[in-house]
């Protein structure tokens, strides 16, 4: 894999725990606002990695 692949994956995956860890919080604002974030990371880095492959 190129070093570039593992710095997304390590990326997607932080945003993936964040909306766990989110999500058992999501009774309370923090808990929306890690979801939130987690959701803007996962999704940021795959629509980056498609932007820098197509273009």
């Amino acid at each position: 894999m190129p070093p570039n692949t593992n710095t997304m994956l390590i990326i997607i995956v932080t945003g993936v725990a964040l909306m766990l860890i989110g999500f058992g919080l999501r009774d309370r604002n923090i808990g929306m606002g890690l979801m939130g974030l987690g959701l803007i990371t996962a999704i940021g880095t795959i629509i980056y990695k498609a932007y820098i492959t197509f273009y």
